[in-house]
C-alpha cells in the first residue's frame, strides 16, 4: 500500500582515449536535456584542455624530426 521508490542516479562520467591519442566522453548520464547541456559544456571544456596539450606536443615532435 505504501510503496516507496528509491532513485539512484549514476553520476559516473566515463571518458576514454582513442588510438590517435585524443580524449573523448564515452558515457554522460543526465536526467534531462538542460542537465545534459550543462554537463556537455563542462566535460568538453576539460577534455579540450588535454586535447590541446596533445596537439602541441605532436607538432613539436614533427619539427624535431625534420
Amino acid at each position: 500500500m505504501f510503496e516507496k521508490y528509491i532513485m539512484i542516479k549514476d553520476t559516473k562520467i566515463v571518458c576514454g582515449q582513442n588510438a590517435g591519442g585524443t580524449w573523448y566522453c564515452k558515457e554522460l548520464p543526465a536526467e534531462n536535456t538542460q542537465e545534459l547541456d550543462l554537463l556537455i559544456g563542462d566535460v568538453n571544456g576539460i577534455l579540450n584542455k588535454y586535447n590541446a596539450d596533445m596537439k602541441q606536443t605532436k607538432t613539436k615532435e614533427t619539427k624535431v624530426r625534420m
